[in-house]
């Protein structure tokens, strides 16, 4: 088997190749893209997993891609950084990309021109959802507890008085 091919100081274009074919596509795309992930990489000073790069159609398919996906252009990467979280990963990125998705163990990136984020996460009951929903159940009517209202003060409140001016006295001529 060959050595890899080094394409910038942290990348091999094997990293980048379809997992169906073994093609890497537009290789003018692809070092754009690389370069990014160079700028990114610098960032973090920890390697760069590439889970995706390019895809050809056959495998954009068959891994649930979308019809324009920018995998199929080699414009974008799936990556992870070992001990790095991925909303973590994906707010660093916003320096170097513009288009960014996050899932919940590796974060898209992309070339494009225009901004794009999207969260495909699946949701995880924070703490502050078990305090609530807790809260909820032991009250009668399954609503939060109000907030105590201040007590209403014993002193007695200043009545106002109309003053009679000059000028409310005297007639209009």
């Amino acid at each position: 088997m060959s050595n890899p091919k080094r394409i910038s100081p942290h990348f091999h274009e094997q990293e980048f190749s379809c997992a169906c074919c073994g093609q890497v596509g537009d290789k003018k795309r692809l070092m754009i893209l690389v370069t990014k992930l160079e700028q990114l990489r610098s960032l973090f000073n920890k390697p760069i997993h590439i889970i995706s790069g390019y895809r050809c159609a056959k495998h954009n398919k068959a891994c649930g891609g979308v019809t324009k996906s920018q995998h199929l252009t080699c414009s974008a990467a799936d990556i992870r950084i070992e001990g790095v979280d991925p909303s973590r990963l994906a707010k660093r990125a916003h320096a170097v990309f513009r288009a960014i998705g996050i899932y919940d163990s590796f974060v898209h990136v992309d070339t494009r021109t225009i901004r794009a984020f999207w969260d495909h996460r699946t949701p995880k009951e924070t703490k502050e959802d078990v305090i609530i929903n807790e809260e909820s159940k032991s009250s009668s009517e399954g609503q939060l507890p109000r907030p105590k209202q201040k007590e209403e003060s014993t002193k007695p409140v200043p009545r106002r008085t109309e003053r009679k001016t000059k000028s409310s006295t005297t007639p209009s001529k």
